[in-house]
């Protein structure tokens, strides 16, 4: 019973965090939140995504790898992401001590995940699970969110995205763009671009 609950928990953690990145990334990550101007980290946050990040990685979705500390607006903080989810964790609790704890570990991993795939997506080292087709899913999404600012808000739990609407279908100019990048495997690629003649 113990196991089900943890599993249940988990699979609502998860569709809660896609909920929270979503939302995080769009309204505070790519818009001046209204209490910006009196809480300078949500300025900050906001300086370094859609400025630095976006404008860095507007063109070119992929650069060399860089010495750690040069990644800003790539990395999340697993710390500050942890201490934000106390708050929806102490109305969890209310329910389920269980599923207070299973979401903060949720928070964790995905803050984790997102700075490895992340990381990857933009400064490409070949890690362990570069060759992924989950990973190679996630950098198709990631990238036509970095040429339509506005969708593809999710990077980890990509389940918002679909359920709010904010998907975009790539082109075939896109389709041929993750060939490219090694985001497709040639096969389809080839199957995509053959509809278009």
């Amino acid at each position: 019973m113990f196991f089900v609950q943890c599993f249940v928990w988990f699979v609502f953690s998860c569709v809660l965090m896609s909920f929270v990145e979503h939302q995080v990334h769009a309204r505070i990550m790519h818009q001046r939140f209204f209490l910006a101007s009196k809480i300078p980290a949500l300025e900050k946050v906001f300086r370094h995504h859609a400025g630095l990040h976006h404008s860095t990685y507007a063109v070119a979705f992929t650069d060399s790898p860089v010495a750690k500390g040069e990644d800003k607006g790539i990395r999340l903080s697993v710390p500050e992401g942890v201490a934000e989810s106390l708050i929806f964790a102490l109305f969890i609790s209310l329910i389920s001590k269980i599923g207070a704890v299973v979401f903060v570990l949720v928070v964790a991993l995905h803050h984790m995940i997102w700075n490895l795939i992340h990381l990857e997506m933009h400064k490409p080292e070949g890690r362990f699970f570069s060759q992924w087709p989950v990973y190679k899913y996630l950098a198709r999404h990631h990238l036509m969110h970095h040429k339509y600012p506005s969708k593809n808000m999710n990077v980890v739990f990509p389940f918002a995205d679909f359920v709010l609407g904010t998907t975009v279908r790539p082109t075939y100019a896109d389709i041929a763009k993750f060939y490219r990048a090694g985001l497709l495997p040639r096969q389809r690629s080839l199957r995509h671009s053959s509809k278009v003649s």
